[in-house]
């Protein structure tokens, strides 16, 4: 039984976090209980634990912050190698 592509509310994630975390439910059960991919459960008890400690949740929104930057800065730097290779090739065919 695949739920790929579904989308699950936020009281179901909660209920599926609350059976591990409060209940020592095993993860395996809930698989096979819920038909959802162990991925998917480990993702929200792992979430939540960040959402609990008010540093993780600010270093887990910095580290996206520098995510983004280094991705801008990655797309900059392709831009400008672009400029400088179509520059060469506009200042060669001038010379001619």
């Amino acid at each position: 039984m695949s739920n790929n592509g579904k989308r699950y509310d936020k009281e179901f994630k909660a209920d599926i976090v609350r059976l591990v975390r409060e209940e020592k439910r095993s993860v395996g059960s809930i698989v096979t209980d819920f038909g959802i991919s162990q991925q998917t459960v480990r993702k929200w008890t792992g979430e939540s634990k960040i959402r609990e400690n008010p540093d993780k949740v600010i270093i887990a929104e910095l580290q996206a912050e520098i995510k983004a930057k280094d991705k801008k800065l990655a797309d900059h730097e392709l831009t400008i190698d672009i400029l400088k290779k179509a520059t060469a090739i506009f200042a060669k065919d001038n010379r001619k």
